[in-house]
């Protein structure tokens, strides 16, 4: 397994923070890639996003950090935001799709979720003057703001959308299950809805589901945005892993990469993508025009 490593800059492993409202997912984050070295380090509680600081010119777009399904704007993102705070990046992270569960989210009718998206944005861009944002999606949210970008009129908002192993094309019902089994409280949840009423987004994200022939219907990319996808051969989730890919589009940039093409020897899951090293070295280069 690819481990993190501990000399990046912007992950201190020695100065973890937590808030009351993320403290379950920080340490589910940790249980639920177990064979993998995440270092889960934050430099400031999760609630404290960017507001107050001022875009710089070097990196004039807000960045807005979007998670998966069961995840949350706290653990999803512990070694994403401060590397890129590090790297001079102002990041935004918004919690959607809450159904039943008061702190994992992704749960919710996935339209709603786009729009709750939407509307994030819009309160970025007015509160920090900034004319677009960029977003970086994990699973769920690699795939979501495509509803955003192509059914919303997102797309002359967002110059930048980096997929970490985006379920674009959807995925399986074994798969979902098999990223309920290791987020704590995810399980339960999704087994009491299925006796009562069942979680909004689950069926959604099934291939065969008629929101995924919608999707696909609008179209795989945006004109005027640039698409970056970061996959895993190791998806257990998003499987067959090729199916995060997006297909090519004239006139559009279109990046697909695959972690192991970088390097062979990293066995990295599904779940563990958004800690990768590698990984989040390739959303900084697509984030750098």
């Amino acid at each position: 397994m690819s481990s993190l490593n501990p000399r990046l800059p912007g992950l201190n492993s020695a100065n973890v923070v937590t808030d009351i409202t993320e403290a379950p997912h920080r340490a589910a984050a940790l249980v639920q890639v177990a064979g993998a070295t995440v270092i889960g380090a934050v430099d400031i509680p999760a609630g404290e996003d960017d507001w107050a600081k001022p875009l710089t010119e070097e990196h004039p777009r807000p960045v807005v950090l979007v998670h998966g399904t069961f995840g949350n704007r706290g653990y999803t993102w512990t070694s994403a935001a401060p590397l890129l705070r590090q790297h001079g990046y102002r990041i935004f992270r918004l919690d959607y799709g809450q159904y039943g569960h008061p702190l994992i989210f992704g749960l919710g009718d996935i339209k709603r979720s786009a729009r709750q998206l939407g509307e994030f944005v819009d309160e970025v861009l007015r509160r920090t003057g900034a004319q677009q944002v960029d977003i970086v999606g994990f699973s769920q949210g690699g795939m979501m703001p495509r509803y955003y970008l192509n059914a919303l009129g997102g797309g002359p908002k967002v110059r930048n959308f980096v997929g970490i192993a985006p379920s674009n094309h959807g995925v399986t019902a074994q798969g979902l299950m098999n990223l309920a089994r290791q987020i704590p409280g995810a399980t339960e949840l999704v087994e009491r809805g299925a006796v009562g009423t069942l979680v909004p987004a689950w069926p959604q994200l099934q291939h065969d589901h008629p929101f995924q022939g919608e999707l696909a219907a609008l179209g795989e990319t945006t004109p005027g945005v640039r698409h970056t996808v970061i996959a895993t051969a190791y998806d257990d989730v998003v499987t067959p892993y090729t199916s995060c890919a997006l297909a090519s589009t004239e006139g559009v940039e279109v990046r697909n990469l695959l972690l192991q093409d970088i390097d062979p020897d990293d066995h990295t899951p599904h779940a563990a993508m958004p800690y990768n090293a590698t990984v989040l070295s390739e959303v900084l280069k697509a984030l750098d025009d």
